[in-house]
């Protein structure tokens, strides 16, 4: 067993630093510098888990109740998931680009001294698309349940990593967190019908997770259509102020002037972390210490988190982030599977926080145009598919794409023309695309099209920059290793 971290803190300030001469002063700054460096590096490596620890807040709002957080979003208490019976609003500005094309639960699991029950459904249509991802405190997604996997209706047993025991009967298996907190998210598929959408919720009323102390003999319902007729506001927030400012209650997961403090909260609660995080966990303690002991170190640290914050938002946009995917798309290719990608991780913590493992789903973005140019409402954009070359997603395991517009936030359009936030799958299942010669061509701009054709295949873009993703779910093999290459996003003379 090592040494207290508190003494590998004080082992940064030189034992002599006031030697005559100055001669102290070297040791002094390679200590300071040291610090300054490895805090940078721990910044990106904690942020995803303060993150995520700060969403955990929801324990508390929710604790005894049942219904939306804000009338808008998914909330649950501790071991519990809540769900939506609709698409995520584009109204809301809590979650940063979320798709328009499952229904989406949430729930985070306490597993510090108990487990919870994981209940995936028994009863799915052929081909409909559902997934239970859960996710540790890092954002690293440890298991993905779901259609794509041919995962069976039943129960599953949620563990942390201290959990010692046996298979309780009528579980179908053990699923091992490697950290007390776990987010838990389900998700089911909908197209744009009412019909689609009842099937999307009677899926999704099948799936969630629950304390082990409830469980029961057979499957539960979860209820979250009765649930959701009921409103949950933090104090001081009501649905009339949040109407009339949708920022008013978006929160700053990550605070850099806080963060030490809050790496060490979210530590103190997490005492194990997995494999390829313990050693930089074990370094996280050390400045954690510093920071607590040491007033000349804690303005250091201060300072080096501001400095990192900084530097991770300005490049954790969808303008940079990723590797080339053809056609002017970037892709994170370890998605949610990050390993040691430290810096990756925090990236996607940014900008799309608990991507699905990219087995499950490939996420391609960008932000700008053929020609390297910020894409812009002002402009006209076109994307064309050549005939027989849509997006190869395997639909019987309930594969599909889309295409959604974000602005330059990273939130969906709130007004958009029609609802009509993205493109793909669902718009070619109703027949609302329009062909030419065997070709698919997209319109994205922010004025209605005057053609015929390229309103009915227009995708409304804001009077601003923005910004795209593809999604696209149960991916072939073509899409993973990037062979398949998605249109490029050519700016056009027409308006």
């Amino acid at each position: 067993m090592g040494i207290p971290f508190e003494d590998v803190a004080q082992g940064f300030t030189p034992a002599h630093p006031g030697l005559a001469r100055s001669a102290g002063v070297p040791a002094v700054l390679a200590g300071e510098s040291y610090v300054e460096a490895l805090a940078r590096v721990v910044y990106y490596w904690g942020y995803p888990a303060v993150d995520t620890f700060g969403r955990t807040n929801m324990w508390d709002l929710m604790e005894g109740k049942t219904g939306l957080q804000l009338g808008i979003l998914p909330g649950a208490a501790r071991n519990y998931t809540g769900a939506l019976i609709d698409y995520m609003s584009p109204a809301q500005r809590w979650v940063v680009t979320p798709n328009n094309d499952t229904i989406y639960g949430a729930g985070f699991a306490d597993l510090s001294t108990d487990a919870a029950v994981i209940q995936t459904p028994t009863e799915v249509p052929d081909g409909h698309y559902w997934t239970i991802q859960i996710v540790d405190v890092m954002t690293n997604v440890v298991h993905q349940l779901g259609s794509a996997g041919g995962t069976p209706g039943g129960k599953f047993l949620l563990v942390g990593p201290t959990w010692a025991g046996d298979k309780p009967d009528g579980f179908l298996e053990i699923l091992r967190v490697p950290t007390n907190v776990a987010g838990v998210f389900p998700r089911s598929f909908a197209a744009h019908s009412a019909a689609s959408k009842r099937q999307a919720r009677s899926v999704l009323d099948q799936i969630g997770m629950y304390p082990l102390s409830e469980n029961q003999p057979g499957q539960r319902s979860f209820g979250y259509e009765a649930n959701a007729r009921n409103a949950i506001f933090p104090p001081g927030l009501t649905a009339d102020v949040l109407a009339a400012d949708p920022d008013a209650s978006r929160p700053q997961w990550v605070k850099p002037e806080t963060f030490w403090i809050d790496l060490g909260r979210m530590l103190d609660f997490n005492p194990d972390v997995g494999a390829l995080d313990t050693p930089m966990a074990d370094q996280a303690r050390t400045l954690v210490a510093l920071h607590r002991s040491n007033d000349a170190y804690c303005a250091l640290l201060d300072r080096a988190a501001l400095g990192a914050d900084v530097a991770l938002h300005q490049s954790a946009t969808y303008v940079q982030v990723g590797v080339d995917a053809g056609n002017g798309w970037q892709r994170q290719r370890n998605g949610g599977l990050w390993g040691t990608d430290w810096f990756g991780r925090a990236l996607a913590a940014v900008i799309y926080i608990y991507v699905n493992d990219f087995h499950e789903a490939v996420y391609l973005i960008r932000g700008t145009d053929n020609n390297g140019a910020l894409l812009h409402g002002r402009e006209h954009y076109t994307m064309t598919f050549a005939e027989g070359a849509l997006p190869p997603v395997d639909r019987g395991r309930g594969g599909f794409w889309s295409l959604t517009m974000y602005d330059k936030d990273a939130f969906m359009l709130a007004n958009a023309p029609g609802g009509r936030v993205n493109l793909g799958t669902v718009n070619l299942d109703a027949g609302d695309l329009t062909f030419g010669d065997g070709t698919l061509t997209l319109h994205l701009c922010h004025d209605e099209p005057t053609d015929p054709d390229a309103r009915a295949n227009w995708l409304p873009a804001p009077d601003d920059e923005f910004r795209l993703i593809i999604r696209a779910y149960v991916p072939d093999k073509s899409i993973l290793d990037s062979t398949y290459h998605f249109p490029d996003v050519v700016r056009t003379a027409d308006k």
